[in-house]
C-alpha cells in the first residue's frame, strides 16, 4: 500500500506539471515548439513540486527547500523546475506526433487512484486545492500524463538490459542498495472521526493540545511504554507500549519516516502530524542491510532504463526548437 501511495504521488506530480501548455501570459518564461509557457505557470509548478516532496520519500528538492533563503539555492530550484517542465513537454509532442492516444476509461481510472490516493491525506489534499487543483483541473491533465507514459512504455519495451549492465551497476553503486530499518514505540492522537474523516479544526487542535502534554510528559521522565498504553489510538500497538515491528523508509508514509529516521537510538521525537493524527515516536534500534545482486535487480533495472530514457529525452530536446526568456 506505501508503494502504492509513493507512486500515485509521484504520478500526480507528472499530471498536475503537465497542465500549463498553451497558457497566454505576457510574462513568459520559455517557450516549447509553439506552446508557450509563463513565469506563472513556473512558480505553480514549482509549488506543487515543494509541496509534494513532503509526501515522499523522494529528496530531489531537499536542498532546495531547506535552503529557501538562499538565492543562489533557489534559482538552482527554478532551473530544475523549468528543465522538468521542458522535458514533459518535448516528450508530450512527440507523442502526439507518434500518434500515442489514451481513451476516457484509462483516463477515469487513473482519476479514480488519484482521488482514493488524496482521501488518504486530507492535508495533501488542501494543500493542492489551495494551489487551484481540483476535480476538472486533473480531469483536463491526466491525458497528458498517460500520453507521456505511453511513450515512455513504448521506447523502454525496446532496450535490453544486459547481465553485465546490472552487475557492473551493482558493484559500482553498492551504497545505494543498502537497507536502513528502524525498531520504534509509537503513541498516535488520532485526528480521525469513525468514517476516516479528519475532525475539525476545533476538535483538532484539542488533540494537537493533548499530544503536545504527553509529550511534556514523557520528556519530564515518565514512561513512554505507560503512555502508550494508556493514550495512544493506535490500540493494537498500544496494548504493547506502542511498539513497533522493524521498518523501513518505504513502510511507513513519508512524514513519519523522514522524521523518524533522524532519531537516535533511544531518542523521542517531537509531535509529528501525519494524515493519521499526531505522533509520538521513540526510536528504540537501527539496522543497516546490503541487500544482495538478486534482490537489486529489479530496481537496477529500471534505473538503467530511465537514464536510458533520459538520454533519449536529450536527443529529442536537441531535435526541438526552445527558447527560454
Amino acid at each position: 500500500m506505501k508503494a502504492l501511495k509513493k507512486i500515485l504521488y509521484l504520478g500526480l506530480v507528472g499530471v498536475l506539471c503537465l497542465s500549463m501548455a498553451g497558457c497566454s501570459n505576457s510574462d513568459k518564461a520559455f517557450k516549447v515548439g509553439d506552446a508557450e509557457f509563463s513565469n506563472e505557470d513556473v512558480q505553480k509548478v514549482e509549488a506543487i513540486l515543494v509541496n509534494t516532496a513532503d509526501y515522499t520519500n523522494e529528496d530531489y528538492l531537499a536542498d532546495f527547500i531547506k535552503s529557501k533563503d538562499d538565492k543562489e539555492a533557489q534559482e538552482e530550484l527554478k532551473n530544475q523546475v523549468l528543465s522538468y517542465m521542458i522535458n514533459n513537454e518535448v516528450v508530450y509532442q512527440q507523442a502526439k506526433k507518434d500518434n500515442i492516444k489514451v481513451t476516457d476509461d484509462e483516463v477515469n481510472e487513473k482519476y479514480n487512484e488519484i482521488e482514493t490516493m488524496l482521501d488518504l491525506n486530507t492535508i495533501y489534499k488542501n494543500k493542492l486545492a489551495d494551489l487551484g487543483v481540483d476535480k476538472i483541473y486533473l480531469k483536463e491533465t491526466i491525458e497528458k500524463d498517460l500520453v507521456i507514459q505511453k511513450y515512455k512504455e513504448k521506447f523502454e519495451k525496446d532496450i535490453i538490459v544486459t547481465d553485465k549492465e546490472i552487475k557492473d551497476y551493482y558493484d559500482n553503486n553498492k551504497e545505494d542498495f543498502k537497507v536502513e530499518s528502524v525498531q520504534a514505540s509509537h503513541i498516535l492522537i488520532s485526528t480521525l472521526d469513525y468514517d476516516n474523516n479528519t475532525v475539525d479544526r476545533y476538535e483538532k487542535e484539542k488533540l494537537k493540545e493533548k499530544a503536545y502534554k504527553i509529550l511534556e510528559r514523557i520528556r519530564s521522565g515518565e514512561d513512554f511504554a505507560k503512555l502508550a498504553k494508556e493514550n495512544s489510538d493506535d490500540k493494537s500497538s498500544g496494548k504493547k507500549g506502542g511498539e513497533l515491528d522493524y521498518f523501513t523508509r518505504e513502510d511507513k508514509s513519508a512524514e513519519f519516516t523522514k522524521e523518524v529516521f533522524k532519531l537516535n537510538q533511544g531518542e523521542v521525537s517531537d509531535v509529528i502530524e501525519t494524515h493519521s493524527g499526531y505522533e509520538i515516536v521513540k526510536a528504540t534500534n537501527k539496522k543497516t542491510e546490503q541487500k544482495s545482486l538478486e534482490d537489486s535487480r529489479e530496481e537496477i533495472i529500471n534505473r538503467i532504463l530511465a537514464y536510458k530514457y533520459l538520454a533519449h529525452i536529450q536527443t529529442l530536446r536537441e531535435n526541438t526548437k526552445i527558447e527560454i526568456f
